[in-house]
């Protein structure tokens, strides 16, 4: 397999999205998870802040279980959440 980011990214968007640009299915190897990360981060703009609910909804446009990916995001470094979870926003890459 190819582990190029851009050709990953390419792979993930043609297997797992469908015209729309949702998931159906959560991939379960790691690497398009990964790229399902890059994929939802990229709908958060730079040094924007959000609530949780504006959150939400980007991320139920992408899939059903947005919780999930909200913690996956904020878990594993795409976005960060203040404190009090009230406000997040898209890290800097």
């Amino acid at each position: 397999m190819n582990n190029d980011i851009a050709y990953v990214d390419a792979e993930f968007r043609r297997r797992f999205t469908d015209e729309a640009g949702r998931v159906a299915t959560i991939p379960r190897k790691d690497i398009y998870r990964q790229a399902l990360l890059r994929y939802a981060t990229s709908r958060f703009e730079a040094r924007r802040t959000y609530t949780e609910q504006e959150v939400n909804f980007i991320l139920l446009d992408i899939v059903d279980d947005h919780a999930w990916l909200r913690r996956m995001l904020v878990d594993l470094g795409y976005l960060e959440r203040s404190d009090d979870g009230r406000v997040y926003r898209r890290i800097a890459t």
